[in-house]
C-alpha cells in the first residue's frame, strides 16, 4: 500500500474510506467512475431514459449509480478544486472500480483551440498546491511538474468518441489553485507549454497512479481567453455551442 494511502487510512481508523468519506462500499463494483466537479448529473445524464439512482449526498459531495447495457456506473459530483479530488481519488485505493474518467469544462488558452473542442488529454501540468503532497516528501521544485494519464484509456475515450460522431483533440491543461489569479500569469502558463486551463486534472492523474487505477479526462472547452471569448458573460451564441457538445458526453461516457 502506497505511504500515504496507509498514513491517511491509520490515522482515519476505518477499513473502508470509501465508505466512511463518500458514502460508496468499495465492494460495490462499477464499471468506470466519472468525476465531475462541475457538471451536476441532470447537466449530462437524463434520468427518463437511463436508470440513474442516488448513493450518497451531502454538503461536499453527491453521488449516483447509473445502470445502462448491463454496466452499472458511478458519477460523482464533488466541490470545485484539486484539494477535493486528491481526497476523493486516494479513497478509491480499493475501490472495484475498472477505470476512472475525469469530466468537466476547460478554459483554452490559444486561439486555435475553439469552444466545444473536446479534450482527452496525456498529460496535465500541475500548477496547484495539491499535488505536492502526493509524494512522500514535499518538494516545492515539483512545482509545475506534468502528470499523464492512462494511453490506453484515452485511446478507449477517442475511440468511443469517434463511434458517436465526437472528435478530440490532445492539448495541454495546466491545473491552477485560483480562477481570480490566474489572469495575471496566463503568459506564464503559455511558456510553459500549456494551451488549456482548469484547476483538477494533474492531481487527478497523479492520485490515481499511486493507487494504480487507470484514469483519463474527457474536458470540453468552455471559454477562451486567447480570443476574448471569457466564461463571465459569454455570448448566448457561444453558451448555446458548449451545452450543445456538453449535451452529448452522455453518449460517449456510457459506451465505456
Amino acid at each position: 500500500m502506497n505511504k500515504i494511502v496507509k498514513s491517511c487510512q491509520d490515522n482515519i481508523s476505518c477499513s473502508d474510506m470509501l465508505q466512511q468519506l463518500y458514502g460508496i462500499s468499495s465492494a460495490e463494483h462499477f464499471d468506470c467512475v466519472f468525476i465531475a466537479p462541475s457538471w451536476p448529473i441532470d447537466k449530462v445524464f437524463d434520468s427518463a431514459t437511463t436508470d440513474i439512482a442516488e448513493i450518497y449526498s451531502d454538503r461536499f459531495s453527491k453521488s449516483h449509480r447509473i445502470k445502462h447495457n448491463g454496466k452499472s456506473y458511478l458519477y460523482i459530483q464533488l466541490q470545485v478544486g484539486a484539494p477535493n479530488i486528491v481526497d476523493f481519488c486516494l479513497s478509491c485505493h480499493s475501490a472495484n472500480c475498472a477505470k476512472f474518467v475525469f469530466v468537466g469544462s476547460v478554459g483554452s488558452l490559444v486561439p486555435e483551440l475553439e469552444i466545444g473542442d473536446v479534450i482527452v488529454p496525456t498529460c496535465s501540468i500541475s500548477g496547484n498546491g495539491a499535488t505536492l503532497y502526493l509524494d512522500d516528501k514535499l518538494s516545492p521544485e515539483k512545482m509545475f511538474e506534468r502528470t499523464y494519464s492512462s494511453p490506453e484509456l484515452n485511446a478507449e475515450l477517442s475511440r468511443v468518441c469517434t463511434s458517436v460522431g465526437m472528435s478530440t483533440k490532445d492539448a495541454t491543461p495546466i491545473s491552477i489553485d485560483s480562477i481570480a489569479c490566474e489572469y495575471a500569469h496566463l503568459d506564464e502558463f503559455r511558456q510553459m507549454g500549456a494551451t488549456l486551463i482548469e484547476m483538477e486534472t494533474a492531481t487527478f492523474f497523479k492520485a490515481m497512479q499511486i493507487i494504480g487505477k487507470p484514469a483519463s479526462a474527457l474536458l470540453v472547452v468552455s471559454d477562451n481567453s486567447a480570443v476574448g471569448q471569457h466564461l463571465v458573460g459569454q455570448g448566448a451564441d457561444l453558451r448555446a455551442k458548449y451545452h450543445a457538445v456538453r449535451s452529448r458526453i452522455k453518449d460517449v461516457l456510457l459506451n465505456l
